[in-house]
């Protein structure tokens, strides 16, 4: 899967953690437990096929060129203590929907706009969030958690969290293939729950 080159990518949607540690104040999790009293949604509930073919088809048909909800997100509330997000880098490195061809971090941007473009445009009400990179581990407002959780979507602050040596790790334990295409089934799981979140139906 080839990404539409001659868009922007949006970068406004991510939060760069990654480096920046993020220790552990109490009710963490790790391993993909759950932790904290407030519920992490791990697996499970997702889209599945119908969200599949919608994410592939918003790629083929857009490309992935994100146009809108990155602003005002004010999505800074999963921050930990001591923890800074900082998106200059990805954006210089991440420009035009193009450089998703040859980067896993831009594809994941790319695969982030298209999917909240997506729900902007069909679900009445959807309130835009982040996808945080970190590495190693995180803070959150569920609890403290490491790369070994898997992406997880965390209720309490609204926020995605992934470490993006999973997709390696998919390819590498897992045998996944297909380039870009199972890593875009997996952030469209995790906005799944999102979604989910915002109707109520978690």
């Amino acid at each position: 899967m080839r990404y539409r080159e001659g868009g922007d990518l949006d970068t406004s949607h991510v939060q760069d953690r990654r480096g920046r540690g993020g220790g552990f104040g109490g009710g963490g999790f790790g391993g993909g437990g759950l932790g904290g009293g407030r519920g992490v949604a791990v697996g499970g509930g997702g889209l599945g096929l119908v969200g599949l073919i919608v994410i592939v088809l918003v790629q083929v048909l857009g490309g992935g060129s994100g146009s809108g909800g990155g602003a005002g997100l004010g999505a800074l509330a999963g921050l930990g203590e001591g923890e800074t997000a900082n998106t200059s880098t990805l954006a210089q490195s991440c420009d035009d929907s193009g450089d998703a061809n040859d980067s896993v971090e831009c594809a994941v941007v790319a695969d982030i706009d298209s999917i909240q473009d997506y729900w902007s445009q069909t679900l009445d009400g959807y309130v835009p969030t982040q996808t945080v990179f970190f590495s190693g581990q995180v803070q959150t407002q569920c609890g403290g958690a490491t790369s070994g959780s898997g992406p997880f979507y965390c209720p309490a602050d609204q926020l995605v969290y992934i470490d993006l040596t999973f997709f390696d790790t998919l390819r590498s334990q897992f045998g996944a293939e297909g380039g870009a295409f199972p890593n875009a089934y997996v952030l469209a799981h995790e906005y799944g729950h999102h979604v989910q979140n915002l109707l109520g139906t978690n």
